[in-house]
């Protein structure tokens, strides 16, 4: 990643885990230091007890030199900026924790959620928001892992975020990435995006790139039986057959 602004991004997310060694580092920044295919502006972290000390959290970030808070939504947000870098930390909001890996980036060390935990935190991002940023750093994550790899990263996705609705979170996401279609897609498409690749500054590259790893996925997770044997399993097994031209 070459930005004038990436190596302040870092430093900033840097210097907040040394006030909070406990805190990851995730969304578009950590998917950037995994594949280094655009640049993110901001450095969104994330606590599994910020619930249980919001106040404490909050006092000991204002103590800071260099913050400011914008915003907070307690006991589960805090938004703001570390030398005028906008940072914001979280709760976790799964039950189980996040693996995690440190990561060296001009000097500085962050820890942040290893690449497969990276693409299935994306992954469930698609399903809750639909963001082109989100389809980008999916397909550029998908594409670091390698077929194998975000088949077997990915083997965990319905046991770490069981669906409120009871349905399987594998298959509403093969149906999102066999017919890809961001709620804020404009037509400047990906060229929104700083310092983007060059295999992925066309939206056409990104949509391409999500149906096959929609296709991989289908084939190689316990197999298109299981994947019909209920309603949205069905919807998602014609979605990827028509993503191929198979239906």
């Amino acid at each position: 990643m070459r930005h004038p602004d990436w190596e302040k991004v870092v430093s900033a997310a840097a210097r907040l885990q040394r006030h909070f060694p406990d805190a990851v580092l995730v969304g578009g920044t950590a998917a950037s230091l995994h594949s280094g295919h655009r640049f993110s502006r901001d450095a969104d972290h994330v606590l599994t007890d910020l619930r249980e000390r919001f106040d404490e959290v909050l006092a000991d970030l204002e103590s800071v030199a260099g913050w400011k808070t914008a915003r907070i939504r307690p006991p589960v947000l805090i938004l703001g900026s570390l030398d005028g870098i906008e940072t914001g930390i979280r709760q976790l909001v799964r039950c189980q924790p996040l693996e995690t890996v440190e990561m060296s980036c001009r000097g500085e060390r962050v820890v942040v959620p290893s690449l497969a935990e990276t693409l299935r935190i994306k992954a469930v991002l698609i399903l809750k928001r639909n963001a082109l940023r989100d389809h980008v750093d999916f397909a550029a994550l998908a594409s670091s892992l390698g077929h194998d790899g975000t088949v077997e990263a990915m083997s965990s996705f319905d046991s770490l975020y069981p669906q409120e609705n009871g349905q399987s979170a594998t298959q509403q996401l093969l149906a999102q990435l066999a017919n890809p279609l961001p709620g804020d897609l404009g037509q400047e498409g990906t060229r929104i995006f700083r310092g983007l690749a060059e295999d992925l500054q066309e939206w056409s590259a990104v949509r391409d790139r999500c149906k096959s790893v929609a296709v991989a996925l289908f084939d190689g997770l316990s197999g298109p039986e299981t994947f019909t044997e209920s309603p949205s399993g069905r919807k998602a097994a014609q979605e990827t057959k028509r993503s191929t031209g198979d239906d």
